[in-house]
Order: structure tokens, then sequence, then C-alpha cells
């Protein structure tokens, strides 16, 4: 009954997550009219969608899926990077999630804590030019994930984390 249980949620979990894709690939991302920061945002959704499925998905499944979605994020990390501040949550929250993504998708620690530690360094270097509050607050909640990822991403000595 479980096993049975498990696989109509995966299911439902699977076809919701092709229906947002749908809506992100179909309606908001043509809608978006060449605003970086609203396509760099829904290439990161579409990253995380995806990241979703590859939970879900059979074996022979996971490494295409992995593909798509760090294109994905790979799309999102260069618009954000060319066209955001590093303070901007929108670029941190996509970083935030690269990192995730690449700590629990690929298997690739190192590669997490980098990417997660850069943006950090950078955002928290720049945090000061950020005037607007509620850009500042979540700028600030993000950082702080971001802070305690590398704290889990991090093997050991050498890998402090300055506190914000």
């Amino acid at each position: 009954i479980c096993e049975q249980y498990r696989e109509e949620i995966a299911n439902e979990l699977w076809n919701l997550c092709q229906e947002l894709l749908t809506i992100v690939n179909d309606i908001l991302t043509p809608n978006a009219r060449n605003d970086a920061e609203q396509i760099a945002f829904y290439e990161r959704m579409k990253g995380d969608f995806i990241r979703y499925e590859i939970e879900i998905a059979s074996t022979n499944l996971k490494e295409s899926l992995q593909n798509e979605a760090n294109h994905c994020y790979l799309n999102a990390k260069e618009l954000a990077e060319n066209n955001l501040p590093a303070y901007h949550p929108v670029r941190v929250g996509i970083m935030l999630n690269y990192s995730v993504f690449c700590f629990n998708s690929k298997s690739k620690t190192d590669n997490a804590l980098k990417i997660a530690k850069q943006a950090y360094e950078e955002a928290l270097a720049d945090y000061d030019q950020l005037h607007n509050e509620e850009m500042r607050r979540d700028a600030h909640a993000l950082m702080k994930s971001l802070q305690n990822n590398m704290k889990h991403f991090a093997k050991g000595p050498g890998n402090e984390i300055e506190e914000i």
C-alpha cells in the first residue's frame, strides 16, 4: 500500500512540475520581453522544477534531467551575473538554488561550496550599497541561507564562514 501511495504521489508531483514548466516556457518567459531579471528568475524556476523531477525520476531519466536542470541554472546564473548586482535577491537566490542542486543532485560538494561561497562573498562585499529596505531584507535572508548551506557543504577545517 505504501509503495502504491508513493507512486501515486510521485506521479502527481511529476504532472504538476510538467504543468508548471509549460507555464514558465509558454507564458511567463515569452512575456518577460527581454527583462534579464525576470528571465533569470524563470530559468531558475525551471531548474528548480526539474530538480524536483530528478527526485522521483527513474534511473535512466536522471542524467538527462540533471543536464537539463544544470543548463537552466547556468543560463540563470549567466543572466544574473551579467545584469544584476551581486547582492540582488534574484541573483543570490539563483546561486543558492544552484549550489543546492550541485550538492544534492550532482553530488559535487566541492563545486556546491565554491558556488555558494563565491556568491556569498560577492554579495557581502556589495551589501552596503543596497539601500532598498525590502531588497536588503530579502538579500540578507538568502545570504543567511547561503551561509547555512556552506556550513553544511563544508568538509572540516579551513572552511570557516564569516557571520553576517
